[in-house]
């Protein structure tokens, strides 16, 4: 609750109430009128004329209000005192200022509150006139007006009473009284103790169609309608008799004839100083035009809800300022709550599901803000739990720049939305079917204009569908592919409903072309005239490259093989060759070597010493020449072969003697043999590994000093199976920068190696074409130790 500030003359307002000496004085009767005037024209239970001092409010007159005065913090009367004209307030439960009231908590709660400062000669407000109501409401202009001038009336009785202070003319406070009666838009009378009429003012008289006189006394009654007047005058006398307020709607007929007038007639009782009823202030009003209007309206009401009804829409409408909400009957049916319900706007807006109540929310306020009508489509779960689907629509009502109201129409689309969902997912379907064909689709007109394509169809070419609807089809074809097109497919498919599988080239968005088949089907209308073609596009583009990267892979294959076959023939051709090779370079030289180790033999017997030496180193250089020619036939078979040798079983021991017999003589005798296991064979190919054997222990003699022995370690393994044999030497060692390719096929270092750099390269290669392998296993000052493994498995 918000407590209103002081008033910035607060000091002198106090001194001026002092002034007035009217706090906690006796009821007065110009006073109690005024009060009792206010809550006949604004139609309120309550009606009070407060003055405010430091600390509370004090009622100098109160209609339907149990106490004389309220704390000053309490009232709505203080936040009055700071306006200069009419503070209203249409429903406090909604105002932040007064929502914690107590009053407004309490049951039954404050809800209206309307009030006017009384205003003194000096500016200063003591107090206001104020009226009040148990429902939410609004004052119409004539009662906004009827209550200003009333507390006018308040302001000159309160000065009247001050410039009196201890007498009171009785004239002079009839007199406001009578000011204001003759000015009100209402009927106004006053009557007796005994309900006998006393005065009336002009408005009273034409309603009845009375003179003044005639309306006096109980002149009235004699217009009420026949069927009417004994029922309101025993009311009336009720009333009197009970000193109770009156209220009641009759018929009234004027005299000289005429239709019946609908009259409602209110009237308080006015309470003398002892208690006892002094007389009545009543107010008349003829409704027989509202009555009317509020009867057309009813109608036409129930005209609107059975055409609601039947065609299944409702409306609405809320009062911005009230915020009272209200529903025709049918937008009650389709919440499944019974007509006439009233909802507030928290429950009209909780019927929403959660997840729509941010649009409704959303689009009022822009309707609110900017004026935009709105019409949605949202999910709703009704009073029993239904779950539907509704077409929301509303606008906003302005007045004078303000909104005012918003009014709207709402439907139960339930089936509609399903139908909707059903056919969007039909459609959704059909897209997805449309789009996960493999091929590609286009539809066009009877002129060849495009009307929709596939997704598809865009991705593939590049375009975006703003680019390709509404062109011709013409404009994405090749001139050669157009000409066919318009010549020959579009008039063979109009005439035979169809085509298939028609070669045309696409123009993608770069530029690139494609090569597509088209088959088409038409579509006629009931005349038979051509409307439209569905095309399926299937893209070949990717097969005619495929086909064509095939053919050149086709004619690859083929010359590959003819230039196998052609290889194959010159290294049989080459092998004939190193056949004759060896047979007639090697032969005669064996042959030599034969006769030399001859001579020298003969010569020994002899004793010519010098000749033999001389026939030494000549056997000692021929047998190097074979050695060459050895490993260089090896070396050009073992490249010409097909990587594949005969494996057989073979004996390690004769291996190794024939392999000692092909060293020189006076070296035979260095070659120490350690045989470290009790295999007797062994797979393998006698020759190669022979020649590779052999190699080794040539190049481990040369390093080797002087007449220190080469040492020649046969052993074997099991897991996995395999012969070793590890040549060891006491040299020098292999050089550092040799070693990176030692194996390598002409490496040469030092001069110690074969005079092509052919015979490790050969030890590798045979190793190798046993699967086997040819390592170094050290080197070094201490000498060179090399191992050969030999797979067994």
């Amino acid at each position: 609750m918000v407590i209103a500030d002081l008033p910035p003359d607060e000091d002198r307002r106090l001194a001026r109430l002092a002034q007035l000496a009217v706090m906690d004085t006796e009821p007065e009767p110009l006073f109690d009128h005024l009060a009792a005037l206010a809550a006949q024209i604004c139609g309120t239970p309550v009606a009070l004329l407060g003055l405010l001092d430091e600390k509370r409010q004090w009622f100098k007159a109160a209609v339907g209000f149990g106490r004389s005065e309220t704390p000053r913090g309490q009232t709505f009367c203080a936040h009055t005192l700071l306006c200069d004209g009419l503070f209203e307030v249409r429903d406090a439960r909604l105002d932040d200022r007064f929502v914690d009231h107590p009053d407004v908590r309490a049951d039954p709660p404050l809800r209206f509150y309307a009030g006017v400062p009384i205003r003194l000669d000096d500016g200063s407000h003591p107090g206001t006139l104020c009226v009040v109501d148990f429902q939410p409401r609004e004052l119409s202009e004539a009662q906004r007006e009827a209550l200003t001038r009333l507390a006018g009336m308040a302001a000159e009785a309160l000065m009247m009473r001050e410039r009196a202070l201890a007498w009171v003319d009785p004239a002079a406070a009839e007199q406001p009284f009578r000011v204001l009666a003759e000015t009100a838009p209402l009927g106004v009378f006053r009557a007796d103790a005994a309900g006998q009429c006393i005065y009336t003012n002009l408005a009273w008289q034409q309603i009845c169609g009375l003179t003044p006189k005639a309306a006096l006394g109980e002149g009235w009654v004699a217009t009420l309608a026949p069927e009417d007047a004994a029922s309101v005058l025993a009311h009336w006398r009720r009333c009197v008799a009970g000193c109770q307020p009156f209220e009641m709607r009759y018929r009234v007929r004027r005299p000289g004839g005429g239709a019946l007038r609908q009259v409602w007639m209110r009237a308080r009782p006015l309470l003398a100083p002892d208690g006892g009823l002094a007389g009545y202030v009543g107010i008349a009003e003829d409704v027989t035009d509202r009555l009317s209007v509020e009867r057309e309206l009813r109608e036409s009401k129930a005209l609107l809800d059975r055409t609601g009804r039947v065609a299944g829409v409702g409306g609405w409408s809320l009062d911005l300022q009230t915020r009272e909400l209200v529903w025709s009957d049918q937008t009650c049916r389709i919440h499944d709550l019974e007509p006439g319900h009233r909802p507030t706007v928290e429950e009209a807006v909780g019927y929403y599901k959660p997840e729509a109540r941010a649009a409704i929310e959303a689009a009022v306020r822009r309707g609110i803000s900017h004026g935009e009508p709105w019409s949605l489509e949202l999910p709703l779960v009704t009073a029993t739990g239904r779950e539907i689907w509704v077409l929301s629509q509303g606008q906003v009502d302005w007045q004078d720049g303000v909104p005012v109201r918003l009014v709207g129409a709402f439907q139960d689309v339930t089936e509609h939305h399903r139908a909707a969902a059903e056919l969007e997912h039909s459609r959704q379907r059909l897209r997805a079917l449309y789009e996960s064909t493999p091929a590609l689709m286009h539809s066009v007109d009877a002129a060849g204009r495009v009307l929709s394509v596939s997704d598809r169809w865009l991705e593939r070419l590049g375009y975006r569908r703003e680019q390709v609807i509404g062109r011709m089809l013409d404009d994405f074809l090749t001139l050669e592919s157009s000409q066919q097109v318009r010549e020959v497919y579009r008039p063979a498919m109009w005439r035979d409903g169809h085509v298939d599988d028609c070669p045309v080239q696409l123009i993608c968005a770069d530029g690139r072309l494609r090569d597509v088949l088209v088959s088409a089907v038409a579509e006629f209308d009931a005349l038979g005239r051509p409307v439209r073609a569905q095309a399926l596009v299937d893209d070949i583009t990717e097969d005619l490259k495929r086909r064509a990267e095939l053919e050149r892979e086709q004619r690859m294959r083929r010359q590959t093989e003819r230039h196998v076959q052609e290889l194959d023939q010159l290294l049989r051709e080459r092998s004939e060759m190193l056949d004759v090779l060896a047979h007639e370079v090697r032969q005669p030289l064996n042959n030599a070597s034969a006769a030399l180790q001859s001579a020298t033999a003969s010569l020994a017997g002899r004793g010519e010493r010098q000749a033999q030496e001389r026939l030494t180193r000549a056997q000692a250089v021929l047998g190097q020449v074979l050695a060459g020619v050895d490993n260089t036939l090896a070396a050009a078979s073992l490249l010409a072969g097909g990587g594949s040798i005969a494996r057989l079983d073979t004996d390690i021991d004769t291996l190794i003697a024939v392999t000692i017999a092909d060293l020189p003589r006076e070296q035979r005798d260095r070659v120490a043999v350690h045989r470290h296991t009790a295999t007797r064979t062994a797979l393998m190919d006698m020759s190669l590994l022979r020649l590779a054997l052999r190699n080794l222990l040539s190049n481990a003699l040369k390093y080797a000093p002087g007449l220190s022995p080469v040492t020649l370690h046969v052993m074997d393994f099991d897991e996995p199976a395999a012969l070793q044999f590890e040549v060891a030497d006491a040299g020098p060692g292999i050089p550092r920068e040799l070693l990176p390719r030692l194996f390598t096929r002409g490496a040469r270092g030092g001069g110690h190696e074969s005079a092509h750099g052919l015979g490790l390269y050969i030890v590798k290669r045979v190793m190798d074409l046993h699967g086997g392998s040819a390592e170094l296993l050290r080197t070094g000052a201490l000498g060179t130790v090399m191992r050969l493994t030999l797979p067994q498995d």
